[in-house]
């Protein structure tokens, strides 16, 4: 934590994280940090259930932490699977006493003397910082209005679904980040570019790090925050004539002989990113923002139930080089003619974050 010193003088912004994987905080941070560098004495509590060390890799000594989550997105089976029933019975929960979470929360944020909240994206936050009387914005791709009436059709539960449209549209702004999937119903909404921190080449690092060949082919795997069962037992292992290796989560890198657990490199995940041959992923805003601006290619995984999908894959295509397998795919390891397929195309233009700076000016107007 940052010295607090003349607190009460200091501008205050709250961001408010959703707890549904990490790509909430990586989609703020970018923004909060091109905040912090044009108003040096602003101060940030992060409101979130992450643990302290993850949000520090993102937002670097906060002024504060509130270890809470005001919302859980959806509940979910895996990474790729949505549990439906069980995602609805947990909103129907927070909207029995709604009022009362409301009221709670504005108590907290006026006693916090709160300036400005960000909110990505929980809508209690939002739904508070509006009650307390205190300017907010919500910032995502994607919210949860959207999502959940996905899955449960618009007659599921209007009334609960234009609840949380309507939290979100009580907020100063929206604000979209570019690739974002269609959202109706808020006459707040502000478009801003791609949102993402610009990171280090570190390869050789990797390289001696890892003890790899020097012309090895360094491929990253990771399916974000939430769970997801893998094995690469029958994965490739060599393309275009040279070695292929994998950096991989700890807990599966005994399933191929060419892995190596990333744990062991001791390097930020988002400079590893920057630094590989090629990205196996699902689709995810942060990995797909990061990996554009990178100019790294990326071969996804199919996440056709998810709404946001097609925003994300579509932008891709445009600004990057990725390619498409199906889950039977990644299971067996019978990905190598689109795997060759990228590797051969190499890197593509970097994509500037422009929504950087563009989201800093908008959350900026209302703390000034």
């Amino acid at each position: 934590m940052r010295d607090a010193v003349s607190v009460s003088a200091r501008p205050h912004l709250l961001v408010a994280l959703s707890s549904h994987g990490f790509g909430h905080l990586s989609q703020a941070a970018p923004v909060v940090n091109q905040l912090r560098t044009e108003i040096p004495g602003l101060r940030v509590t992060v409101r979130a259930a992450f643990p302290a060390d993850q949000i520090a890799r993102r937002i670097p000594d906060p002024d504060d932490i509130m270890p809470a989550a005001d919302d859980f997105g959806m509940v979910m089976h895996n990474a790729l699977s949505v549990d439906v029933a069980g995602s609805l019975e947990a909103y129907r929960a927070i909207h029995r006493n709604w009022d009362d979470r409301v009221t709670a929360l504005a108590r907290t944020l006026r006693d916090a003397r709160v300036d400005v909240v960000l909110s990505d994206i929980p809508y209690l936050t939002l739904a508070a910082a509006t009650a307390a009387g205190i300017p907010s914005a919500g910032m995502c791709s994607l919210n949860w209005a959207e999502i959940l009436e996905h899955y449960i059709g618009p007659q599921g539960d209007p009334g609960l679904i234009a609840a949380i449209r309507n939290a979100y549209a009580g907020a100063n702004y929206f604000l979209q980040t570019q690739p974002c999937m269609p959202m109706r119903g808020l006459p707040n909404a502000r478009p801003i570019g791609p949102v993402a921190n610009p990171r280090r080449m570190r390869r050789n690092e990797i390289v001696e790090r890892a003890a790899l060949p020097a012309d090895a082919w360094i491929v990253l795997v990771g399916m974000g925050g939430v769970p997801y069962e893998l094995t690469l037992a029958g994965w490739p292992s060599r393309a275009h004539g040279r070695p292929l290796h994998y950096l991989v989560p700890d807990a599966i890198a005994a399933t191929h002989p060419n892995a190596v657990p990333v744990g062991r490199l001791g390097l930020e995940y988002s400079d590893l990113l920057a630094s590989v041959d090629l990205v196996i992923t699902k689709p995810g805003y942060g990995t797909f923002a990061e990996s554009a601006v990178a100019g790294v290619p990326v071969l996804y995984v199919e996440r056709h139930d998810w709404p946001e999908t097609r925003a994300l894959t579509d932008w891709l295509d445009q600004v990057g080089h990725c390619a498409e397998i199906s889950t039977d795919a990644l299971r067996l390891g019978s990905f190598a003619p689109e795997l060759n397929g990228l590797l051969a195309r190499g890197r593509s233009v970097r994509v500037i974050p422009s929504g950087n700076v563009q989201g800093a000016q908008l959350i900026r107007e209302l703390l000034e």
